[in-house]
C-alpha cells in the first residue's frame, strides 16, 4: 500500500467537506440558489470551488495510477461539476429545463443523507483506486 494514501486520503475528505460547506441550503431552492448565486458572480471562482476535482488529477499524476479506476473517478467528479454548470446555465438564462423542471420547481426539503454522499462516495473510490 502506498505510504501516502492515509494524507491523501485526508486531504481529499477536508475538500470534499468544503464542497460541501460551500453548496448550503436546506431545501432544493436554497441549494441550486447558493450554487446560481457564485455562478452569477464568475463562473471561473464557480469551477474553482470544486478543488476536490483538481485534487484528484493531481493524484493520478502524482501517483502515477492512469487506470480504468482513476479514469472513472475523474470523469465522475467532471460530470458533477458539468451537470451542475449546466443547470445553472439554463436557470441564469431563462432556458427551458426539460427533465430537470420538477428538480428545480419543488421546494422539499434537502436530505442531510444526499448531501452527505459525496464525502462518503468520493473517498471510497479514491481508496479503491489508489490502494
Amino acid at each position: 500500500m502506498n505510504e501516502q494514501l492515509p494524507t491523501l486520503l485526508i486531504v481529499l475528505i477536508f475538500l470534499e467537506a468544503f464542497e460541501i460547506y460551500w453548496q448550503k441550503g436546506r431545501s432544493t431552492h436554497q441549494y441550486i440558489g447558493s450554487l446560481l448565486a457564485l455562478y452569477r458572480r464568475n463562473i471561473f471562482l464557480f469551477i474553482a470551488y470544486h478543488p476536490s476535482f483538481y485534487f484528484v488529477l493531481f493524484c493520478m499524476m502524482a501517483l502515477e495510477n492512469y487506470s480504468f479506476g482513476a479514469f472513472f473517478l475523474a470523469a465522475l467528479k467532471c460530470l458533477d461539476v458539468v451537470f451542475k454548470l449546466l443547470l445553472l446555465d439554463r436557470l441564469a438564462n431563462e432556458k427551458h429545463l426539460g427533465a430537470y423542471a420538477p428538480l428545480v420547481q419543488t421546494n422539499q426539503p434537502f436530505p442531510w443523507a444526499m448531501k452527505l454522499t459525496p464525502l462518503v462516495l468520493y473517498p471510497t473510490l479514491f481508496y479503491l483506486v489508489f490502494a
